[in-house]
């Protein structure tokens, strides 16, 4: 306690400018001491949280971006479900009696008439099983190219297999052409499930 004493009984020997000076640099030396273990630490952490602010600002921004590409990419994709089930709605079931989608096409003023339709024994493929048929019309040229016409937009997967064609030599009913034998072997497919 002495010593704090005899330092205090210093300070007040000292010239006035000199005590200033002291109270001074001890106040520089606090303000010193303040500002590396308060304000640095208190800055360093306003730096960090500016970082995350912008962080999070970068990621609402996105975010947003996000938001609107969603809205548009569920339209687009609520447009192309309705497309798959229009699709879907034109696949064969494997229910359709591909002879009577015959008989229906020639009966639709298609020129052509019906000799006769065979069935065939089925075959069935690893992914999908084929229904062979055979099938003769008499018709014109040009109503046998309407004839195929048609068959390609019905709601079945058909193939042509081999095809003759073979004219007559009847005259056909009132018009006087020439008729047309038509002998093809017809096969549609179904998946297997």
């Amino acid at each position: 306690m002495e010593r704090l004493t005899d330092i205090y009984n210093y300070l007040l020997n000292l010239p006035r400018w000199q005590r200033w000076l002291i109270i001074l640099l001890l106040g520089v030396l606090v303000y010193a001491f303040l500002y590396y273990y308060r304000v640095e630490p208190l800055k360093k952490e306003l730096t960090e949280r500016n970082r995350k602010v912008k962080s999070l600002i970068l990621t609402v921004n996105r975010l947003k971006v996000l938001e609107k590409r969603k809205k548009s990419l569920e339209l687009e994709i609520s447009q192309l479900r309705k497309q798959i089930e229009e699709i879907e709605m034109k696949l064969p079931t494997g229910k359709e009696n591909v002879a009577q989608i015959i008989r229906s096409i020639t009966t639709a003023d298609s020129g052509m008439i019906i000799e006769k339709i065979e069935r065939k024994p089925q075959k069935k493929e690893k992914y999908f099983i084929k229904y062979p048929y055979e099938v003769e019309l008499i018709g014109t040229y040009p109503a046998f190219v309407l004839w195929c016409e048609r068959l390609s937009k019905a709601n079945r997967i058909i193939n042509f297999g081999p095809m003759s064609l073979k004219a007559l030599k009847e005259k056909a009913s009132s018009n006087n052409k020439a008729t047309l034998l038509v002998k093809l072997d017809i096969e549609a497919f179904t998946l297997r499930e």
